[in-house]
């Protein structure tokens, strides 16, 4: 059994300019308790091996540091991570982001060991714009907001239905118990856009997770993010598949309405997506008709949903 609560985890790719702030913020937090840094470099070729190699040297009992000797990619590399956990608690960071407050660890460990019907708890985060200018990169950025909160809607119970309609929870936020991430990753078959989300997903099922509405991390938003390198129809598509693989699994069978609803508004944004994205009028057509399908859907499990669920909404306090 390990002597450390919590395993943060950072996947890292090209973070020359970024891994050393990333690092230097987990290191000043102020605990009670140890944690491990677990960090994988999937094959960078900036220099970013060996800032990790002199952090490792000067915190040897608190830092892993793994290699990959080819690029693996996000989920490859995720999945070897997951096989890396031995604690009670785990987190994610991007060597890109960073944390803000030297307390925030032990504000979301000491609330999850007091809080034990929680699979996890997050909170806002700054996003830092890293580039300036009229370009295409910037049409792909949260360039408008400062804060995740200014476009997602949390509340201070988060509840699965909020996160099925894609209010985004900020990787570098969340603290989660653990589970079985390696099962997870082994049965993943979505491509890599959301995979946040799609672990996100696995985490709060059959439970909850606490919002602290503080700005506890930053997200920097910049050209090299991964996010930016694809086009948004991909991520897309890819969530829509991601929300069909949750309606073949019983623990979501209650939020069939709200699963519907979801793949609906993703096949609305394609649909009014520019015209570049979409070949001809017959794969238009085509996507309309599946748009529509989801609707009749989404209407019919909505009123079976409100029919069954009077009193066991009521009881379990999960009203809206």
């Amino acid at each position: 059994m390990s002597n450390h609560l919590i395993d943060i985890l950072i996947l890292t790719h090209n973070h020359k300019k970024f891994i050393a702030n990333c690092l230097d913020t987990i290191l000043a937090q102020k605990t009670n308790f140890s944690f491990k840094i677990i960090i994988l470099d999937d094959c960078s070729n900036d220099g970013t091996n060996d800032i990790l190699e002199k952090y490792k040297n000067n915190n040897k009992d608190k830092i892993e540091l793994y290699f990959n000797e080819t690029n693996q990619g996000v989920i490859k590399s995720v999945k070897y991570l997951s096989t890396k956990i031995n604690s009670r608690y785990v987190t994610f960071l991007d060597g890109d982001d960073y944390w803000c407050y030297d307390n925030k660890l032990q504000k979301q460990i000491d609330f999850l060991e007091n809080n034990p019907d929680y699979a996890g708890c997050f909170h806002d985060a700054i996003i830092k714009q890293e580039t300036t200018g009229d370009d295409e990169y910037l049409k792909k950025t949260q360039s408008q907001w400062k804060t995740y909160s200014q476009f997602n809607k949390y509340s201070s119970d988060f509840m699965p239905w909020a996160l099925i309609e894609r209010n985004i929870i900020p990787t570098a936020s969340l603290v989660f118990r653990k589970i079985n991430l390696a099962a997870f990753m082994d049965n993943y078959t979505a491509k890599e856009f959301s995979l946040s989300w799609a672990l996100h997903l696995e985490i709060i099922k059959n439970s909850k997770l606490k919002y602290f509405n503080e700005t506890w991390s930053v997200y920097r938003d910049h050209p090299q993010g991964y996010s930016k390198k694809n086009k948004l129809t991909d991520f897309k598509y890819n969530n829509i598949r991601i929300l069909e693989n949750l309606l073949k699994d019983p623990a979501w069978n209650y939020y069939k309405a709200d699963i519907y609803r979801s793949i609906c508004n993703e096949y609305r944004m394609i649909l009014k997506s520019s015209f570049k994205t979409i070949d001809s009028f017959k794969e238009y057509k085509k996507l309309l008709k599946q748009y529509s399908k989801y609707l009749k859907l989404a209407q019919k499990e909505d009123i079976k949903q409100l029919k069954d669920d009077y009193y066991y909404v009521r009881n379990n306090r999960m009203v809206e």
